[in-house]
């Protein structure tokens, strides 16, 4: 399973530090210093675990991650801290933190606790997967979603099979599946100067 990563800090240095300790494990990485784009990744479904900035000027760490589980019950959420009080911790435990990584980052500590939680995030997606739709596989529709939202245009099944390298059937039953859970918008129009059916369309709904 592929894992992605997601992180919100309002200091662009800490931000650029753990995209290059990701970089170097392998791992896909978002940053944003807007806690509601780090919300709307979770809403959307398109990271694994997202780590979050206890001091925060605008929104604080901890209201991120208690919005973040009501959002989602499967992503890990992680805390970037100075803060070693007990009561800081039980405070961010009770708002849906699963642990957390300390101020200055080291990679040692973050590739070791990343690697840890990987187990944690893929034992949740894959409770939560056995009751969604059957025979959908969570790194084909993110693939799908990621290619959308780059693109930043409206493709057909067809472009997208040729883009991704599925099949026109497979490309097809994930844009549809996407667009069920509001991650897609879908137009239907007619292939300029042809006549007969129109054809459907998809665009990314990045919010």
């Amino acid at each position: 399973m592929s894992l992605y990563l997601g992180a919100v800090d309002d200091d662009r240095e800490v931000l650029y530090t753990l995209e290059v300790m990701a970089s170097s494990q392998g791992w896909s990485m978002r940053t944003s210093d807007d806690p509601e784009v780090a919300l709307n990744w979770v809403s959307d479904d398109t990271i694994d675990v997202l780590l979050v900035d206890f001091h925060m000027p605008i929104m604080s760490g901890l209201e991120v991650i208690r919005r973040a589980r009501k959002l989602s019950s499967s992503v890990v959420l992680m805390a970037l801290t100075v803060e070693e009080r007990p009561d800081v911790a039980r405070e961010l435990i009770m708002a849906g933190a699963d642990d957390f990584v300390s101020k200055p980052i080291r990679l040692a500590d973050f590739s070791a606790r990343i690697a840890l939680h990987r187990e944690l995030s893929r034992y949740r997606r894959a409770a939560r997967w056995e009751g969604g739709d059957r025979g959908i596989s969570e790194d084909t529709a993110r693939k799908v979603y990621d290619l959308l939202l780059s693109k930043g245009v409206y493709l057909s099944a067809s472009e997208v099979a040729d883009l991704t390298g599925v099949s026109y059937p497979t490309a097809n039953r994930y844009l549809e599946y996407l667009v069920r859970r509001g991650q897609l918008k879908k137009v239907r129009r007619q292939e300029d100067g042809r006549s007969g059916r129109p054809r459907s369309y998809y665009c990314g709904s990045q919010r």
